[in-house]
């Protein structure tokens, strides 16, 4: 039986994320028990389906809470698909246990199991949930979308993510017509951004200011906190609790005309670290204490 909380770092060594969260649980005096792959090597594991006993390095992994996170750290640094693949299947393996663990806590349980969110879906049950959302198309028809870059109003990026966004410029070279996969295809938005994450039932809200398009590019980027607006709570509620989200960030973006905030993400398991040093902590604090390792108090 586990005396007190204990809590689970599930990921990549090199997660700034983790690393944040690391470092708040010792300041807390929280007991952390590392699962973590990278530049220190793999953990030795074996997980006993049938006796549901899960090993790290011959000792039993026993926790209160767990936070996971599938690591692109390596990947980034690689570029090798090899470490790709496998933090997938190291995800998927600790995940799996954490599914067949219902006494553990753990963000976003009933999503785990999801393995992604779908951005496109989440666009229109956005729209339908109230949300101001900015002109959207799905699509490989060259013709369509080159009529779209003549206006230099539109951006382009990847539907599933994972990619910068980038100004759309017509194609060139393209005989039958149509691109390889559909990409999105979004009305161009104006600073300020807005970022907005729900813990459990708190909400931070932080405003970003950059110079360039997308400011995941720039190190010159600017960001402070801000309240959230109730309205955007009430329906972010909506949004989150519909796909089974406890832990998620949503952004938002500027429309030039009407000044209104466009909805154009939710992430669900988003990066955190920078906007916790502007912060003061707030958000690992949180998290620890909606995984129930922090007393409210503290």
């Amino acid at each position: 039986m586990i005396q007190a909380p204990r809590l689970l770092l599930a990921g990549g060594d090199t997660d700034p994320q983790l690393v944040r969260l690391l470092k708040r649980a010792a300041l807390h005096g929280i007991s952390v028990h590392c699962l973590l792959t990278g530049q220190a090597g793999s953990p030795r594991l074996h997980w006993d389906i049938r006796q549901h006993r899960l090993l790290d390095d011959a000792e039993e992994v026993t926790v209160s809470a767990a936070f996971i996170r599938q690591d692109v750290f390596a990947y980034l640094n690689s570029n090798n698909a090899q470490d790709n693949a496998s933090a997938r299947e190291w995800f998927v393996s600790v995940s799996g246990w954490l599914l067949s663990s219902p006494d553990i806590h753990v963000c976003n349980r009933p999503f785990l199991a999801c393995g992604g969110v779908n951005k496109p879906y989440v666009l229109r049950l956005a729209l339908e949930l109230g949300f101001d959302v900015a002109d959207t198309y799905i699509s490989n028809d060259i013709p369509a979308m080159d009529a779209l870059a003549q206006t230099g109003e539109w951006v382009v990026k990847p539907v599933t993510g994972g990619a910068y966004c980038t100004p759309l410029t017509p194609h060139e070279g393209r005989g039958n017509n149509i691109l390889a996969f559909p990409q999105t295809v979004q009305q161009r938005l104006e600073q300020p951004e807005l970022r907005v994450f729900r813990v459990g039932a708190a909400w931070f809200g932080f405003q970003v200011l950059s110079d360039v398009l997308d400011y995941r590019t720039s190190s010159a980027t600017r960001m402070k906190v801000v309240d959230v607006p109730p309205d955007l709570v009430e329906k972010l509620t909506l949004l989150s609790d519909r796909l089974g989200l406890d832990f998620a960030a949503a952004d938002f973006k500027t429309d030039a005309h009407s000044g209104a905030l466009q909805f154009l993400e939710i992430n669900t398991n988003p990066m955190f670290a920078g906007f916790d040093q502007i912060a003061a902590g707030a958000l690992s604090d949180a998290i620890l204490r909606h995984l129930g390792v922090l007393r409210k108090c503290e």
